[in-house]
């Protein structure tokens, strides 16, 4: 196994970026955060944000959102799912990749969103 904490490192948080598990990367899970913190402005720019790192985390394994074979959603608002389903829709290509969304009562930071990838080499 590989671990990837290169941000867990900078930003001093107890858990890794990833992990290289033979074929597949497994991702934390990503809030729409930048260096500045929790991006504004609710759930369309979190999820662009999230996207922005995930790209980030890819490029570091020399993938693309191609790679992505599963995600795993939580959201804070079920009613934004609608918005949120737009935003994700833009990254990905069919087939899509497989995903489960939950609603959850709070997520850290007080982000609206917070998800995990899974990746295939």
């Amino acid at each position: 196994m590989k671990f990837k904490t290169e941000n867990s490192e900078k930003n001093n948080t107890p858990y890794s970026d990833a992990v290289e598990l033979k074929e597949f990367i497994q991702f934390s899970g990503m809030l729409g955060l930048d260096e500045n913190g929790l991006i504004e402005g609710g759930i369309v720019p979190e999820t662009e944000q999230i996207f922005k790192n995930l790209k980030a985390n890819l490029d570091y394994y020399g993938l693309d959102f191609s790679n992505i074979v599963k995600s795993l959603v939580m959201i804070k608002n079920m009613d934004d799912f609608p918005e949120f389903n737009k935003t994700y829709l833009k990254n990905f290509d069919k087939p899509y990749p497989v995903r489960s969304a939950f609603g959850v009562a709070d997520l850290a930071f007080g982000a609206c969103i917070e998800i995990e990838f899974l990746a295939k080499k």
